[in-house]
């Protein structure tokens, strides 16, 4: 008896068998990317009010007295992230707000949407300012504007911002690995 073989089953059966599993998990992981691009889509639609008069954190005496001048602007969620002008404060609400919901979240799309905006964010600041807003490495933020950018579910505009971020990075980290060298 041949140990490739199922017994009672041809193996021309076994093959039809082992596609169909293979094709059904397939399936399901087309579902999911598909639930994914939605609700990130559903996301980076999703209204912001913005802050144009650029007050983030002044103190709070002086922004009540500002208050009434405030120049706030309706814009979405995605146009902020891919917006060079769009204010620290703003980025930095944005981030914060997506890491909060990932850990609030047991949903696996939900979580993936909001990781992905949590990132996007740290994007904008290094894509556009070079600055980085977060504690995470040159090289782990590589890898990880590397892996999001790659995914099929991930707008164009948001891609090409992953990709901008991901090469300053590499930069960055190539420049940190010559400074340590003796």
């Amino acid at each position: 008896m041949d140990n490739d073989s199922i017994p009672g089953l041809e193996p021309e059966k076994v093959a039809r068998l082992v596609g169909l599993t293979l094709s059904h998990k397939q399936g399901e992981r087309r579902d999911k990317d598909a639930a994914i691009k939605k609700l990130l889509q559903d996301r980076l639609a999703d209204t912001l009010e913005v802050d144009g008069g650029k007050r983030q954190g002044l103190p709070q005496a002086i922004g009540r007295l500002l208050r009434p001048r405030r120049l706030v602007t309706q814009q979405s969620l995605g146009s902020v992230l891919l917006d060079p002008g769009s204010t620290l404060g703003a980025i930095r609400n944005i981030r914060r707000s997506a890491k909060d919901g990932a850990a609030r979240t047991d949903d696996e799309a939900e979580y993936t949407v909001m990781t992905t905006i949590y990132f996007a964010a740290i994007a904008n600041r290094l894509a556009f300012h070079g600055q980085r807003i977060t504690t995470y490495s040159y090289e782990s933020l590589v890898s990880s504007f590397g892996k999001l950018g790659a995914k099929v579910w991930m707008p164009a505009e948001l891609g090409a911002l992953f990709e901008r971020a991901e090469k300053l990075c590499r930069e960055k980290a190539q420049d940190n690995r010559a400074a340590r060298k003796p």
